[in-house]
Parts: structure tokens; C-alpha cells; sequence
């Protein structure tokens, strides 16, 4: 469609007696598109400037075809993914050394938009900042940049990079971030849409093969109109024009942006709470990346519950009151916890730990309960050790009101068989979805 001009599209649906229906935003010269396209419908109409405009807007097609491939290439040889919500990047399979400014600055947007799960991409010196530190191999260091952390992935010899949540970012927008919701399995797609996205690849990989790519290894926009120039591809006229509508534009967007980051603000205002709660049957979207559902179990025939008839809950979980769990995300003094309950070795001990498994029941389903509790820290420990430290902070982590943790659920720990709680890895933005930028 992006071969047609507004008058063809408008010839097409009138000549196919095709009603049409206008965006009302258009015609509005407060957004700078219908500026753009304002300028642009008035030149149209001096010599070849339409058909020289066309030409330049196919060569910067084909540029952004170019990078968009060689991203999604990147990120499948180079990038893996964990349950656990932060990223890995092969430094060696990278080789951004011989990657151009331009690939390498999408791939690494994709990399942090997914990681940070904001939608917004990484511009001007925080770009840079982050070429600069993964085109230095091996790495060394750390640096947070877009809500993330970066530091060499522990036993790699920094050939690896860890991509994880800043504290920061966790520390700040993990409420804003987390939203009760609906969810419902997908089904796997059908193959016929497999075969249909797979020929379109390959279409595309040929396409981008035997066609030459003018603006690779340009990354401002004033560098691609000049190289445009050298390839006869617009002339002075056209330069000239496009050049004095940027300048024009740029003066706009300097003069209007204080003003509309005021407007943005006062639209996503977040309410003042710190604390998600979660009721039993609802699900909610943590950190826009991990589904968290929970539900207490009518029936639990295993002799260490001892349920209560009125809420059917079991009588040593510390549920709140009216029935919820907070939910928030992992604290250094959890794992410190986990590794004090896995070491418990009597009652008396249980009882100093952790308020969690004790209501001074004096039975013999509080001592299965607390060997309970002593082997779900075990296990989650033994899992917990293979996630990297600076990246556990992201996890998901289910307390009542008092504090007390009452399940870790994406490494298994739960106070109690009789809750049952489901955390699964599922992002809101996918890898490579997002804005783009080539700024």
C-alpha cells in the first residue's frame, strides 16, 4: 500500500464504488505527520519531486528491511531467553565488532524493550553508551541504562552479557508495571500460517540479497538525504526541500516537547499504591512478565493441612484476612529466608524463623507442615543457584500483609500444599516488538 499516493487510494475506492472512512486526526496541523504531509502534497506538485520522493522512500524501505533481518538474525543466533525474565547475550555470536551502528542499535532496543518491557526505545547517548560497552569484549563492568542491568554473565570470562531489571526500575514502576487481567491458553498457531510466515522470510531474505542497500551505514537522517543526493536518487531541489522541512520540524518538536511530556504525564498518573493484592481466582500481569494466579484447594489428602471449615483455608498459612495475597518482587532478604528454613532442624527453630508455618498448633500435622516448608526452601534454593543474583530481583513473590513469604512460585517454594500458585513467564511486549528507532 505504501506504493499508492492518498489520491490513489481515494481513485481506487471510488472507482471500486468502495466506501472509505477518514481519521478526523488528520486534518489536524497540531501532529507533525499531517504537517509533513502537508508540505509534501504542496511540493508534489513542482517537477519531479513526487517521483523522486518515491524513489527515496523505497531506498529507505529497503534499509529498514535490511536492519530489521539483520536484527532478527542477531537475536536468534546470539540472545537466549530464561523462564526466569532476563536475557544472555553471546558476545562471540554477536561479534558486534562488524556489526554497522544501525543494526546493532535496533538489536540492542529489542534486547531492552524486552527486558525492561517498555515500549519506548534507547536514543542518542544511552545508545551510543550501550554499543560502546557491548562492542568492548571481553566485558567488563556493569552498566544500567532503560530500566536494565547489564554485567559479564557469571562464569562466561565476560564473552557473555547478563541483561536483567534494574533494582531501580523494580524499585519504582513494579506496581505501575503489574495490572490484574484475564488470560486465557492460546492455541498454537495453524500450519498454514507456519508456511505462510516462513515463504514470506525467505521472500524476504532473497529480495534483500540481490538488491543493493544505500543507507546501511548512515544513521542520521541529514547523511541519508546527502547520500541520496550522490546516488541521483532525489536532486538539489528535493534536498533542499526535505533538509529546510526538517530544520522547520525539529524547531517544532524542541518547542512542543516540554509542553507534551506535561500533557503525558498527567494522563498515566498511577494511583498512590504500593502494594498489589491478589484474591484467590484472579490473575495479574507482574512487571508486564510474569501471569501470577492463585486459588486455595478444597481438597488436600496428605495429612500435613489442617484446613479451616470457614474459609477453606489451611490453618498455618498467614493468608490475610479478607482472603488476599501482596504480590512484589524479590527482596535479597528472601533468599537469606529460603536458606534459614532449609536448615531448620526443629520445631523450636521453625518458630524463630519464619511466623509463616507457626499458629502454636501443638500436633502432628504442624511437624509434616514444617518438614513441608523445609523441603520446598531446599528445592528452591538448589534452583535459585542457577540464576544469576542481580537478576532473582525480578522474580515474583507472594507475602500477607505482615510480610511473611508464603510462595516464591517461579522456583517452586510454597509455604503450603494447600495453596495452589502459578507463576508463568509470559511478556506483554515480545522479543522484537516494541517502537523502533534508528536514532
Amino acid at each position: 500500500m505504501l506504493d499508492f499516493s492518498k489520491d490513489d487510494m481515494y481513485k481506487i475506492c471510488q472507482g471500486s464504488n468502495h466506501l472509505w472512512v477518514e481519521d478526523p486526526t488528520n486534518n489536524s496541523m497540531q501532529y507533525a505527520r499531517n504537517r509533513i504531509r502537508a508540505s509534501l502534497r504542496c511540493l508534489s506538485t513542482e517537477g519531479t519531486f513526487q517521483s523522486e520522493l518515491q524513489k527515496l522512500i523505497y531506498a529507505c524501505r529497503l534499509t529498514r528491511a535490511c536492519v530489521d533481518n539483520a536484527c532478527s538474525m542477531a537475536v536468534k543466533q546470539s540472545i537466549t531467553i530464561t523462564e526466569y525474565g532476563y536475557a544472555v547475550i553471546d558476545l562471540e555470536k554477536l561479534d558486534a565488532q562488524n556489526v554497522d551502528d544501525l543494526s546493532l542499535s535496533q538489536y540492542l532496543a529489542c534486547v531492552l524493550q524486552f527486558v525492561s518491557q517498555r515500549h519506548r526505545p534507547i536514543r542518542g547517548r544511552s545508545a551510543r553508551l550501550f554499543m560502546d560497552y557491548i562492542r568492548n569484549t571481553p566485558c567488563k563492568g556493569a552498566l544500567t541504562v532503560a530500566g536494565c542491568y547489564l554485567c559479564a554473565f557469571p562464569k562466561s570470562k565476560g564473552t557473555k552479557v547478563l541483561v536483567c531489571s534494574s533494582v531501580d526500575s523494580m524499585e519504582s514502576f513494579s506496581v505501575e508495571m503489574s495490572y490484574k487481567c484475564s488470560y486465557e491458553e492460546q492455541p498454537s498457531p495453524v500450519p498454514e500460517i507456519d508456511q505462510i510466515a516462513r515463504e514470506a522470510r525467505v521472500h524476504s531474505n532473497d529480495f534483500l540479497q540481490c538488491s543493493s542497500i544505500p543507507f546501511v551505514n548512515y544513521s542520521s537522517s541529514t547523511d541519508v538525504l546527502n547520500r541520496a543526493k550522490d546516488h541521483n536518487i532525489i536532486g538539489d531541489f528535493v534536498l533542499e526541500k526535505l533538509l529546510y522541512l526538517q530544520t522547520e520540524e525539529h524547531q517544532n518538536f524542541f518547542a512542543t516537547k516540554h509542553k507534551n511530556e506535561e500533557q503525558y504525564l498527567e494522563k498515566t498518573n498511577f494511583p498512590d499504591v504500593k502494594v498489589l493484592f491478589l484474591w484467590p481466582g484472579e490473575t495479574c500481569h507482574f512487571m508486564s512478565k510474569f501471569l501470577i494466579t492463585w486459588n486455595a484447594l478444597e481438597v488436600v489428602s496428605n495429612g500435613i493441612c489442617s484446613q479451616d471449615s470457614k474459609n477453606l483455608l489451611c490453618q498455618h498459612c498467614a493468608v490475610n484476612q479478607d482472603g488476599s495475597l501482596a504480590v512484589r518482587h524479590m527482596f535479597d532478604t528472601d533468599w537469606l529466608f529460603l536458606a534459614e528454613v532449609s536448615k531448620i532442624r526443629s520445631m523450636e527453630e521453625n518458630q524463630n524463623v519464619s511466623k509463616v508455618s507457626i499458629n502454636k498448633l501443638e500436633d502432628d500435622g504442624l511437624m509434616k507442615h514444617s518438614r513441608y516448608l523445609q523441603l520446598s526452601a531446599m528445592k528452591a534454593l538448589e534452583v535459585l543457584k542457577s540464576i544469576p543474583a542481580s537478576a532473582r530481583r525480578t522474580l515474583p513473590v507472594l507475602t500477607n500483609s505482615q510480610g511473611d513469604v508464603l510462595s516464591i512460585p517461579s522456583i517452586g517454594f510454597q509455604c503450603c500444599p494447600s495453596l495452589s500458585i502459578k507463576a508463568l513467564f509470559h511478556p506483554r511486549v515480545p522479543l522484537g516488538g516494541g517502537y523502533t528507532s534508528y536514532l
